[in-house]
This record gives structure tokens, C-alpha cells and sequence, in this order.
């Protein structure tokens, strides 16, 4: 008997001991377990398990408080967008010293992890990989207080995914929050428990290129394509010497609704008058009044003092009249000779421009009669344009 009795408080006080450490170890540890943050499994038949399987005394989400993140995506997610966001745990009465939390994003479909986790918390850490479908974000060493009602992680962040897959249009975070004694055992520790969703949020426009390139005539040519547009209002191309100060300078309507690729395209002759570098970039303006910016694209401008660009179609029609953009760095004189195809002189005119851009017509009757190629050149001061028309 002696024996059996002596076995028993040995037994029991190993089991204390055994129970105060696992606590404290599960809390404050930075190797604390994943996987405890009421997420479902991505393996069929995982268990479902949260900090109550560890912090046992009470049933989730009965002390009084809550756990809430702010600065998730609240609705809707961006690909490819960073999400700054803080954790707080809020517990009923003030007399907690020790917190921890957990959060994991799963999509909807089939549980697997979504995005990625950083933080700069020095009590917080990235744990498990999205290859093993344990990625979570947690304490690390908890964090410490004195006796609070609450306590905040800050410094967090999730990454949308660059390229969202079908499942991942529907995402939900699992976040649990510990409020506990820091006594070394789990007397006294609550848990709360929470979910966030957000479904893939839907661009105006989705931009398949944009280019911005110098030809021959000195212009800037601005092109983009878009492979979808949903509501989308109208395009404001925007440009800027220092990349700072932006200024508009055309707005193009936008197509509104398309599935298919879709080209714009606008010659900027003002930016050539100088050289240097010159920026560009889309505003994407939304029927609702959205907007979002294109990436932008810088040139080198090769300056030139005089920029002249067709602005009629090619062939011309016949009675119509023949339209140029001619843009200069100061005021100007210029004599205009128009000939056929053989030489003969068709209409010759001088023309005084200001700085700036100039529109230049060729009256259509002057060669109404003439069908097939003129060309039409330009003289100032040393400088000389020739351009070939063809009417019919």
C-alpha cells in the first residue's frame, strides 16, 4: 500500500508540472504551435482546432472581449496589394498581462493558404510556408503588459496574391486572440475568435500594354491596349518634367464595357519642344468615379524647335481640307508650297506662327481637281518639312 500511495502524488504533481509548462510554452514561446487559429484544413480530415485546445479553462469568445483586425481588406482585394493591418484583443476586465494572437488566409474553395505574411513586430513572426499549407502569421514571444483590458500587434501586413487563381476570388481570414494571466499555467487565459472576408475586387480597366515611344517626326507617341474594361469611363493621359507635378494632357473616352483587346493611341508634340526626360502616365477614371493610375514610363526627349505632324487621315478626301499640328518654341514665319506629283505648283502660302501649337489647314478646293499623291512642304529659317499626301 505504501508503495501505491507513494506512486500517486508523484504522478500527480509530474502531471501539474507537465500542464504549467505546456502553457506556458504554447503562449510564449517562439516556436508556438500553427495550425490553432479555427481554420478548416486544406487535407481532408484535418482537425479544426483553435487556442482552446490548449487554453482550456473557458469556451471561445465568453470573457467579454473580442479579437479585431483593422486594415484587412475590408470587402474587396487587390492583386498584388500589401495590406498594412493591426491585431488587438480586447478582454472584459482590466486585469490581463500577457496577449498572443494568430492569423491565417485561406480561400473559400478548398482551405489552401492565400497570400503572404510579413511583420517588423519584433513579438510577432511568419510561420510555416504556403508550400505546406501551414502559413500563419503569430506571436513569437507574446507580448507583455501590465494588468490591461487590452493590447494591440502592430507592424503587420498580408500581400494579396500577384495573380489571383478561380478558388482564391473568395478569401477568409482566421484570426483568434489570447488574453491570458502570464501565471505559467492556463487558469484564467480566454480566447477570441474572428473571421474576415474579402472577395477579388473587380478593376475598371485591365491594361495589357502602354508604351510611350519618339518617332521620326519628333512627336511622342503614346500607345496601351486594354484586354478588359468594366464601366470604364475615359483614359486622362497625363505627363511631367520631374515626375512630380503631372498635368493633363488629353482625355480619351474609353470604350465603357469590352472582353476584347481594345488600342488607343495619342501623338504628344508638346513634350518635344525641350529636351530632356518626360513622364507619362494613365489616369483611369471609372464610371462611379474610381480611379486608378497606369505604371509610368519615362522618355528622353530629343528636342527639336519646330514639330509638325499630319492631322488628317491618310488618303485625304477630295473637297476636304488638309489639317497639321505644327508645335514651335517661339514665334515663327513659315512659307508653305504644295505641288503635284510631276512638280507643278499647286498653292504656296506664308504663314506667321506663335509658340506653341499651331493648327495649319491646306484649303480642300485649291486641289480638289487633283486626285493621287501632293506633297506638302514646310520652310522656315534654315529648317524644312516635306510631307507626302495622298487624296482620292
Amino acid at each position: 500500500m505504501k508503495k501505491l500511495y507513494s506512486k500517486k502524488p508523484m504522478t500527480l504533481g509530474i502531471g501539474l508540472i507537465f500542464m504549467a509548462f505546456t502553457s506556458s510554452f504554447m503562449f510564449s514561446n517562439p516556436t508556438c504551435p500553427r495550425s490553432y487559429t479555427n481554420a478548416p484544413k486544406a487535407i481532408i480530415g484535418g482537425q479544426v482546432k483553435n487556442c482552446t485546445n490548449c487554453h482550456g479553462d473557458f469556451s471561445i469568445n465568453t470573457g467579454g472581449g473580442s479579437v479585431v483586425a483593422t486594415g484587412l481588406p475590408s470587402g474587396t482585394y487587390t492583386p498584388g496589394t500589401a495590406y498594412n493591418f493591426t491585431i488587438k484583443i480586447n478582454h472584459g476586465t482590466s486585469d490581463k498581462t500577457v496577449w498572443g494572437f494568430a492569423i491565417k488566409a485561406v480561400n473559400t474553395v478548398d482551405n489552401t493558404c492565400t497570400g503572404t505574411f510579413s511583420t517588423t513586430n519584433a513579438n510577432a513572426s511568419v510561420k510555416g510556408s504556403l508550400a505546406n499549407q501551414d502559413l500563419e502569421l503569430s506571436h513569437a514571444t507574446a507580448a507583455t503588459s501590465g494588468a490591461a483590458n487590452n493590447y494591440t500587434y502592430l507592424n503587420l501586413k498580408w500581400t494579396a496574391p500577384a495573380s489571383p487563381t478561380a478558388n482564391e476570388s473568395n478569401i477568409r481570414f482566421y484570426i483568434v486572440g489570447v488574453a491570458g494571466d502570464n501565471d505559467g499555467s492556463e487558469a484564467g487565459d480566454y480566447v477570441y475568435s474572428t473571421t474576415v472576408n474579402a472577395v477579388l475586387g473587380t478593376l475598371p480597366v485591365t491594361l495589357s500594354s502602354f508604351n510611350v515611344t519618339q518617332g521620326n517626326s519628333q512627336a511622342v507617341n503614346i500607345k496601351w491596349q486594354t484586354a478588359q474594361e468594366v464601366n470604364t469611363a475615359r483614359f486622362e493621359l497625363e505627363a511631367s518634367d520631374n515626375g512630380n507635378i503631372w498635368k493633363n494632357v488629353t482625355s480619351i473616352a474609353a470604350k465603357g464595357n469590352s472582353t476584347v483587346t481594345q488600342s488607343y493611341a495619342y501623338t504628344d508634340m508638346a513634350a518635344t519642344v525641350s529636351s530632356g526626360t518626360y513622364y507619362y502616365r494613365l489616369k483611369i477614371v471609372d464610371k462611379d468615379g474610381t480611379v486608378n493610375y497606369s505604371t509610368i514610363k519615362s522618355i528622353q526627349i530629343k528636342g527639336a524647335a519646330v514639330v509638325i505632324v499630319p492631322a488628317t487621315s491618310v488618303p485625304a478626301k477630295t473637297h476636304s481640307n488638309i489639317a497639321f499640328k505644327l508645335q514651335s518654341n517661339g514665334s515663327k514665319s513659315f512659307s508653305i508650297l504644295v505641288s503635284d506629283n510631276i512638280g507643278r505648283m499647286l498653292y504656296k502660302k506664308e504663314l506667321a506662327v506663335n509658340s506653341g501649337t499651331n493648327t495649319i489647314e491646306i484649303p480642300g478646293n485649291l486641289v480638289s481637281n487633283t486626285s493621287g499623291i501632293i506633297y506638302i512642304r514646310f520652310s522656315s529659317n534654315g529648317f524644312e518639312q516635306t510631307f507626302k499626301q495622298v487624296i482620292e
